[in-house]
């Protein structure tokens, strides 16, 4: 495993890169492959002392990427957070692809599975945009090749994260799907006569 780990507003003590490597190897047994594992610290002026640090892990696969963050009251808690909320959705993926594999569905999942790239995640400059009711702290950009619905709900599955915009192949429109209350998942299709 390689691992990458990098600080913001805190200083990256040896101590805290030592516990890092040390949380962060058990990751490397739950892979087939040789992975990149990217951690980021920072530290936020939050009102709350108990989610002034964030530790955010990204493992980049050729089509995606499994990523986590959380927040705690120091950094090694964050850091001891996050690994297990990895190693939780590693498992909730492997579960999910064996089941597939079994039904002999193809895809995104099979391409992850076989293929793990080890490119470096770019950190993107924050600039913050003032907007009547708050700010606008962080852009990110994404490749978004074609990719259908199923596809769409497994990334965001993977990233953990309510809501993910794609590109849809049957019709090369941008559409967004989303988690629901219920669990279940909603798509969001632009109409294209209100142009």
């Amino acid at each position: 495993m390689a691992l990458t780990i990098s600080s913001q507003h805190t200083t990256l003590t040896d101590a805290m890169r030592e516990y890092a490597e040390k949380r962060l190897a058990k990751l490397d047994d739950r892979f087939n492959f040789p992975v990149s594992v990217n951690l980021r610290i920072r530290k936020e002026g939050t009102k709350r002392e108990e989610d002034r640090f964030i530790a955010e892990v990204t493992i980049p696969l050729k089509r995606g990427f499994i990523r986590s963050e959380e927040r705690a009251d120091s950094p090694y808690s964050a850091i001891d957070l996050v690994q297990r909320n990895v190693e939780r959705r590693i498992r909730r993926y492997k579960t999910r692809f064996n089941k597939r594999r079994r039904e002999n569905a193809n895809g995104l999942e099979a391409e992850i599975a076989e293929q793990i790239s080890s490119a470096e995640v770019d950190e993107p400059e924050e600039e913050v945009m003032e907007l009547e009711f708050g700010q606008l702290v962080r852009t990110k950009k994404h490749e978004m090749p074609p990719i259908t619905v199923q596809e769409a709900t497994a990334q965001m599955d993977l990233l953990g994260h309510n809501f993910f915009m794609f590109k849809n192949r049957e019709n090369g429109q941008i559409n967004v799907v989303y988690r629901r209350h219920d669990d279940d998942y909603g798509l969001i299709i632009p109409d294209e006569d209100s142009a």
